[in-house]
Formats: C-alpha cells, sequence, structure tokens
C-alpha cells in the first residue's frame, strides 16, 4: 500500500517536472518563476520562516527591507528550481556560453587541477547548488555525497537526473568510499551548511550559533584534500557565475588537538559562506531551518 502512495506522489513529482525537460532554457526559467509567484501568496509557514531568518542574519534592516528580500528569494526559489529539473539537459556547449568566471577563481581551479589532489569542493544551500552538480560532472572528475530521498520512485529519478553528467554519487553513511575517491583525485562536492543537530558542532554564522556538519574539515584532514569554496550563482539573464575560494590544506600543527583543527576549518569555510551570503541575501535559502539546534543553555540562569 506504501509503494502505491509512493508511486502517486512520484507521478505528481513528474508531472511537475515534465515541463522542464521540452522546454527552451529561457521559459524553463520563465515558469519556475511563474510557480513560485503563484505559491507566494499562500505559503505563510515558509515566508515566516525567511522572514524570521533574516531578522536575525541583519539585525539593520527595516521591516520593509525584510519582506523585500523574502519577495527576492522567492523569485530566486523559481530559477532555483528551473536549474534543479533543467541542470540535467546541461552540456559543455551551454557552459562554455553561459558560465562566468573571474580571472582569480578561473586561476585557482586551474592550478588546484594541475595539482592533481582530491578536491574537497565545499558549497552550502545558497546560489544554484544543482547547476554545481552538473557543472562538476563536466568540468572536473566530480563526485557528491547524496542522501537518499523516502520515496523510491523520487529517488531513483533524482540519482538519474544527477548523474547525467557523469558525477559519482555517495551515499551519506559511505565515507570511506569518499575517503577512497579523494585519494584518486576527486573532487568531492559537500553542500554541508544543513542544520547538524546533535552530530554537529557549534560554529557562528549570521549571527547566532549554527549546528554544523564537520565532515568537510574531517575528510580534509584524513585524506590531504584540498579545501575550496564555490558560490554557484543565478546571475542575468540565465548566466551562472563561479567565485571560489583557496581554503587551502589542513595544517595539523595549526592548533594541539584534532579537534581544534577540525573546528579552525569548520569555521572557516562557514565565514566563507557567510561572506558570499552577505554579497547576494536573495539567494541564500532561507525557507530552511538552518539554527533549529542551538546550544543549551547550562549554569543558573533564571528561566
Amino acid at each position: 500500500m506504501k509503494h502505491i502512495g509512493y508511486f502517486f506522489s512520484f507521478l505528481i513529482v513528474y508531472w511537475f517536472y515534465f515541463p522542464f525537460k521540452i522546454l527552451p532554457y529561457k521559459w524553463c526559467l520563465a515558469y519556475g518563476i511563474f510557480l513560485t509567484k503563484l505559491i507566494f501568496p499562500f505559503d505563510k509557514k515558509h515566508r515566516k520562516v525567511a522572514a524570521d531568518n533574516i531578522r536575525f542574519a541583519f539585525p539593520n534592516y527595516s521591516e520593509d527591507q525584510i519582506q523585500n528580500l523574502v519577495k527576492a528569494h522567492y523569485r530566486h526559489l523559481g530559477i532555483l528550481l528551473a536549474h534543479t529539473l533543467w541542470a540535467p539537459r546541461m552540456t559543455k556547449k551551454w557552459l562554455d556560453e553561459n558560465l562566468i568566471i573571474d580571472a582569480e577563481s578561473l586561476q585557482i581551479e586551474e592550478e588546484t587541477k594541475k595539482q592533481g589532489v582530491g578536491v574537497i569542493l565545499i558549497s552550502g544551500h545558497f546560489g544554484t547548488w544543482e547547476i554545481l552538480v552538473q557543472f562538476l560532472g563536466i568540468r572536473m572528475k566530480g563526485g557528491g555525497i547524496y542522501k537518499k530521498v523516502r520515496n523510491p520512485f523520487v529517488d531513483q529519478l533524482l540519482r538519474r537526473m544527477r548523474t547525467k553528467n557523469g558525477v559519482v554519487l555517495v551515499p551519506v553513511q559511505e565515507s570511506t568510499q569518499v575517503i577512497k575517491l579523494l585519494k584518486q583525485g576527486y573532487w568531492i562536492g559537500f553542500g554541508a551548511d544543513q542544520n547538524a543537530g546533535k552530530a554537529g558542532i557549534f560554529v557562528p554564522f549570521m549571527n547566532r550559533q549554527a549546528s554544523t556538519f564537520v565532515g568537510p574539515a574531517l575528510m580534509a584532514y584524513l585524506t590531504g584534500a584540498k579545501m575550496l569554496y564555490y558560490s554557484v550563482l543565478a546571475g542575468e539573464d540565465g548566466k551562472v557565475i563561479v567565485r571560489v575560494k583557496d581554503l587551502g590544506f589542513v595544517n595539523k600543527k595549526l592548533y594541539p588537538s584534532k579537534d581544534d583543527v577540525i573546528r579552525h576549518y569548520t569555521e572557516l569555510w562557514t565565514k566563507t559562506l557567510e561572506e558570499e551570503v552577505k554579497l547576494f541575501p536573495e539567494q541564500y535559502f532561507w525557507v530552511h531551518r538552518r539554527w533549529r539546534t542551538q546550544p543549551q543553555v547550562t549554569g543558573n540562569e533564571p528561566s
């Protein structure tokens, strides 16, 4: 019975997905923006989540600025939706025509390729991350961490979409496979800015403590892989902007303990993401509960 429900849910998902398989790229963008514009008036729950998150992140914003940013964010969500469902159709030719990458970022990328090392490619729920998945498959020997979707039909569809351009997907539980791929010179993408709950460590992010996964820093520590931070952003007229920051190799002598070193590099990439979000605030995924888990209050504070 459960599988029947999953199948009908899959049919609904596929019905929304199908136009993005056949429409021209610019039409897909317009369609995605149209869909989120329709949803916006009714989605009070996520609008409130976004507004609350923005109030913490930008305490000097007026209420008008907050609401304007929420509206701009929903427009971006339409572009993100379009990119997510259109991305499997990406080709190298399309990238050559639409990719905008500054000289410094390109130099970092080319020098890293020449080094022939494994790369921890760190990003977040920022910009247009499904474009990054296909970008990895086309431009690098790429892989990504993958968390299974509960619905097996949707899971199979997403896996097929994400691997269209050659990316190797690794289930989140198989850390040993990630280590193996990094030592083989793969560029492994980590979208590591989700709420990590009890599994994470607390680091500052956008004026609040955020429970954060240590996976990227830990993998760099264990394998000697290089860490690069990538922002892949939605630009004007359907262009895609790529910005790269070189976070270097883990220096195990930087602090006295392994935990201290991992904390340092986790704080480093989180701070890098924060700086990028401040430059392009409408493109951060404000509707997710990034700060849901907070440190427990200890001591004799009044209740």
